[in-house]
């Protein structure tokens, strides 16, 4: 037996034959329930007032479809060949407004194609590990400090460095954005960057004489 022939035989003995219906259904079965544990997963992690139900359910039927190409590519040579070359031409355009999004995504494709390929552990593991990644990566998020906006509208310029004064007794990291001087206020807008959730210094400065009205905006976006 040539070479040639030696390779052959290992590259079609390295595709299944056959893939019988318990097959299909554990690795479909895996797959989703890898899909709702990154789901939970991802609803956890997400810090907006709601998840975009439509990329949940995409991100939920990613992973059972990804299961599915790879059940069709490791089953047969030929399919594997033409589905290779049908999918190098799908292009998605959708704009993902978060990189958190993209990196969900991956792991969906990720746990269906280990799934598919029935490597079962690889996915139960993988998904734990990176769930787990993920929860302390969010308390950890948690307790770092966060972007703010800070606006404040006084009757003079006394008040203002009493802000200001504040603000620094506190140890707020703060930065003097813009400044507005009106016949009868000023107002100011402050970037600060609080930890947690220590949003308290609303009331301390509303207290100041001369303070008007105080508001504070969440610029920090996950």
């Amino acid at each position: 037996m040539s070479i040639l022939d030696a390779i052959k035989n290992s590259v079609i003995q390295g595709f299944q034959t056959n893939v019988t219906t318990l097959d299909i259904l554990l690795s479909l079965g895996v797959s989703l329930l890898a899909g709702l544990f990154i789901l939970l997963v991802y609803k956890n992690a997400q810090k907006g007032v709601t998840p975009s139900g439509g990329f949940c359910l995409t991100m939920l039927l990613i992973t059972s479809i990804s299961a599915m190409i790879v059940l069709t590519i490791t089953s047969n040579l030929a399919l594997s060949l033409g589905m290779v070359g049908a999918l190098s031409i799908v292009r998605f355009r959708t704009a993902i407004k978060e990189t958190t999004d993209t990196a969900f995504l991956f792991w969906a494709v990720a746990a269906g194609i280990t799934a598919g390929a029935g490597f079962y552990l690889i996915t139960l593991i993988g998904c734990l590990f990176i769930g787990a990644v993920c929860i302390v990566a969010g308390i950890m998020l948690e307790k770092s400090a966060k972007s703010y906006l800070l606006v404040v509208r006084v009757a003079d310029s006394a008040a203002t460095d009493k802000v200001e004064e504040v603000l620094t007794m506190r140890g707020v990291h703060y930065k003097l954005s813009a400044l507005t001087q009106n016949a009868g206020y000023i107002e100011g807008i402050y970037e600060l960057a609080l930890p947690g959730k220590k949003t308290d210094v609303v009331s301390t400065i509303q207290s100041i004489a001369g303070v008007n009205t105080v508001s504070l905006v969440d610029c920090h976006k996950n």
